[in-house]
């Protein structure tokens, strides 16, 4: 990568939205955004946001950020690997890499790089009316390269990284990211949302404080989007979701016998993983 250079983002919903947002500034980058909304294009250039169609914006980016559903990304390569410039680097914001970055690497000329990348930031609205420039500020940031990326590229993709805000950036591979990911985040969507699967009937706000809404936060879900993520990592997923419930398992017998003493034990491990956890 040169100093000058542009960057293409594909998507500019909650998280292409924020890229563009946070990358002004970056090594005199220029920044495009794509969408196939017109309105988002119409709220995008309200932002100062410069928009192209996909041909024009693909043909001369050095860095194509593709931030779109999962199940759309690899037909919008396949459709427009002819417009990428030779020596670009693709990377896409996937929560789920291993299947998508073999699936990708079959589609791409050998004359374009590619790694992915996961910025562990979000909320539980999404859309380009709720992007901001900050919303990477002290979070996660996961690189998974694969074999045949460029050592420099990687650098590249870690300075992009700390230039929008990440505070904890981690380069692995595409399965390890799905093995951990399986557990920090598909797990806590699914257990959030068996949460609110069903619930307590006679509840109101009075009766909920800071564990009721830490817990059911990310309930408020992208149905589409994360159905396409849960089954794309359907495999960690089940494993994760099989050791939650017996845990669970563990908890409810506890409780059932009165056991206060395997209870008792069972919440000090909770209480130092959880220490653990944070110091990691």
């Amino acid at each position: 990568m040169t100093n000058n250079f542009k960057i293409t983002i594909v998507g500019l919903g909650l998280i292409g939205g924020s890229l563009a947002m946070a990358l002004p500034g970056f090594k005199n980058v220029e920044i495009v955004g794509v969408d196939n909304n017109p309105d988002v294009i119409e709220k995008a250039r309200k932002l100062g946001i410069t928009t192209a169609d996909a041909a024009t914006a693909l043909s001369d980016a050095d860095l194509v950020v593709i931030c779109i559903y999962p199940d759309n990304i690899v037909p919008f390569l396949r459709d427009n690997t002819q417009h990428l410039k030779i020596g670009a680097l693709i990377t896409e914001v996937c929560g789920v890499k291993e299947k998508l970055a073999a699936e990708i690497r079959e589609i791409l000329p050998e004359t374009v790089d590619y790694i992915g990348i996961h910025p562990m930031a979000g909320k539980e609205v999404e859309g380009i009316d709720v992007a901001e420039s900050t919303l990477f500020n002290d979070t996660g940031f996961i690189i998974t390269p694969v074999e045949t990326s460029n050592p420099d590229n990687i650098k590249f993709l870690e300075d992009l990284a700390s230039y929008i805000g990440a505070t904890r950036i981690a380069t692995t591979t595409p399965r390890k990211h799905d093995e951990i990911i399986a557990y920090t985040s598909d797990l806590m969507h699914v257990a959030s949302a068996a949460l609110c699967l069903d619930y307590q009937p006679d509840m109101s706000r009075a009766y909920t404080a800071g564990a009721f809404r830490d817990c059911t936060r990310v309930a408020m879900i992208n149905p589409e989007l994360w159905t396409e993520l849960l089954l794309a990592n359907k495999e960690h997923t089940l494993t994760e979701i099989d050791r939650f419930l017996e845990s669970i398992k563990s908890l409810r017998t506890a409780i059932e016998r009165k056991d206060a003493q395997i209870l008792r034990q069972l919440l000090q491990t909770v209480r130092k993983n959880k220490k653990g956890m944070s110091e990691q």
